[in-house]
């Protein structure tokens, strides 16, 4: 159900107000063991429950929902007492998006066969991605693959030119789910997507369409569902050039490519089109009744082999037209006055990002732990420190766009309202609630201060106890973690940075990703941690010394053209 704005709004006002009251009651204490103390679930778990809610869709950049879920942000922080930062007195730092649609209006798939034409449109019978730099159109005979993987399974068919049509079955699941997600291999359904479309492009096929799966098909039609507006997100004015590979490509609830699958070329230059089509026009593609695809579906997945061939006399011809249009999303981003007169004019940034994903046929991904656990977290860092209130002034930022490419921390960093050389370090918190309630992981901390990296270690030690792990800290690692959060651009910008993580669970990226799953202990040890570290940083004499890279020296724009990427190191024989 979609709640409509004026009420999505109505609601976020009646629940800012209702969960701020008397939040401020401890303001005027004196001792940081207060500030720890002020820290409360019962905080935490209110805006969790709210801002973690299915009412949202997800929070996907741009959308309504997560306007709304930035203006709550914005007015829980208001009330705290956090002040706004960007010019103009405003708690948003607006990041300009262009949006690319698929138009339902013009795009078609049309079936040329013996039984004449039929004309099949988005986003009724079928869909596609927009990775494509603009509209397409491709008329070409048809091939049916069958349960073809591997090159031999393909001899004697002509495929140059030619659409080939597949299945869509998903694999049998792993015997060890968690030592699949552990080994850091892609998913075994996009391993072998990957792996068959390398073939195909090999043997010079134009394009794939793929008939979605019996799982899939049921959802659409249980629901009365068509398939999603599918949708490009282009961000203005932010740079994000990288000299070094780039992080591998996560597909949803999947784990990242190996380095070596992330940096294999391209083996053919030319476009390669995809398309998805419901069972109906699968089944009118192949020239086959609702049973008998059924039936292929049924065969597919108990293993049995389905032979490819082509189907002659059956040409396809697809258009796809696209609608542009610009808008906008939203940073929140709100500070807090140093209690130091020469000091306040330095900072400490505390982030988390409030986007997620957006709904996909029906299903809706809260993104509890990923990651309004980060975004709660600090709002119990806030109320801390109106307690205890470092020497220097800390500036929380809520990012949008995390999940699009940590478009907003770029963004922040590269449209910063304070001089970005006067920031000392930056404090990340992302998925910081589930997992080991012992133990979290700290990525990115000893890149550029070891002073930084001691910070933290010492505050885990006085105040939380934590058995911190940099299992992920390596940029060389599998799953490239160091590259897939907003602590990220601070780094590139030569800002001591942490991001710190509780680590994948089987809920990551899921619809499951909910609020009664959350370890409400352990994120109230993420958030004292963080909250000890930030007043720690804020109250040393200095900003935190860049003693790591020897060509990293100052903060600023000039260090994005340092490499973070080192090579996979070689194995040593045993």
């Amino acid at each position: 159900m979609r709640i409509p704005k004026g009420r999505l709004f109505s609601l976020v006002l009646a629940a800012v107000l209702s969960a701020t009251t008397g939040s401020l009651s401890v303001q005027f204490a004196g001792a940081q063991s207060r500030g720890l103390g002020a820290i409360k679930i019962e905080d935490m778990k209110f805006h969790m429950q709210f801002l973690a809610a299915r009412e949202f869709q997800g929070r996907s950049a741009p959308s309504v929902e997560l306007d709304v879920a930035s203006r709550y942000i914005a007015l829980v922080a208001q009330k705290i007492g956090l002040l706004p930062i960007i010019p103009g007195g405003s708690y948003f730092q607006e990041v300009p998006v262009e949006v690319t649609t698929l138009s339902p209006a013009k795009s078609y798939l049309r079936l040329i066969g013996a039984l004449g034409e039929q004309k099949f449109f988005f986003p009724q019978a079928f869909t596609t991605s927009i990775r494509t730099g603009g509209p397409w159109a491709l008329a070409a005979d048809l091939v049916f693959l069958g349960t073809a993987q591997k090159a031999e399974d393909l001899e004697g068919i002509d495929l140059r030119g030619k659409l080939a049509i597949v299945l869509e079955v998903p694999p049998p699941p792993p015997a060890d789910p968690a030592a699949a997600r552990a080994s850091g291999a892609p998913a075994p359904t996009m391993a072998g997507q990957a792996a068959r479309t390398r073939l195909l492009r090999e043997k010079g096929v134009a394009g794939m369409i793929t008939v979605i799966s019996r799982v899939r098909e049921e959802n659409l039609a249980k629901k009365g569902l068509v398939f999603d507006l599918a949708e490009r997100t282009r961000f203005l004015d932010v740079d994000t050039a990288n000299p070094t590979p780039p992080p591998a490509a996560l597909p949803a609830g999947g784990q990242a490519q190996t380095p070596a699958a992330a940096q294999t070329p391209a083996l053919v230059a030319a476009p390669f089109y995809t398309v998805d089509v419901r069972h109906e026009t699968g089944a009118a593609l192949l020239g086959v009744t609702a049973a008998e695809l059924a039936a292929m579906f049924d065969a597919a997945a108990q293993q049995k082999t389905l032979a490819a061939k082509a189907l002659p006399g059956v040409s396809v011809d697809i258009a796809v037209f696209f609608n542009v249009r610009t808008t906008k999303t939203l940073n929140v981003v709100a500070y807090l006055p140093g209690s130091d007169a020469k000091l306040k004019d330095e900072y400490v940034t505390v982030s988390s990002h409030h986007d997620h994903l957006p709904m996909r046929e029906g299903r809706i991904f809260p993104g509890a732990d990923d990651n309004i656990s980060g975004g709660v977290a600090m709002f119990g860092i806030a109320k801390a420190m109106m307690v205890e209130r470092p020497k220097r002034s800390v500036i929380f930022v809520w990012n949008t766009a995390e999940e699009k490419g940590l478009i907003g921390s770029y963004y922040f960093v590269q449209h910063c309202p304070v001089p970005a050389e006067r920031i000392s370090a930056n404090i990340n918190l992302d998925m910081v609630s589930r997992n080991d309630p012992n133990g979290l992981y700290l990525i990115g901390s000893n890149k550029l201060s070891t002073e930084f990296d001691k910070s933290l270690q010492e505050m885990n030690a006085k105040y939380v106890g934590f058995k911190l792990d940099y299992k992920y800290d390596d940029p060389a690692e599998p799953n490239q973690f160091f590259f897939r959060s907003d602590q990220y651009p601070y780094i590139r910008y030569g800002i001591p940075a942490v991001w710190l993580f509780s680590g994948t669970t089987e809920d990551y990226h899921q619809d499951t990703d909910l609020e009664e799953r959350i370890d409400y202990q352990k994120l109230l040890k993420s958030t004292k941690l963080a909250y000890a570290a930030a007043i720690d940083i804020g109250n040393k004499a200095a900003l935190c010394k860049l003693d790591v890279r020897p060509e990293v020296t100052t903060r600023g724009k000039h260090n994005m053209k340092v490499v973070w990427q080192r090579p996979p190191q070689p194995q040593t024989k045993r």
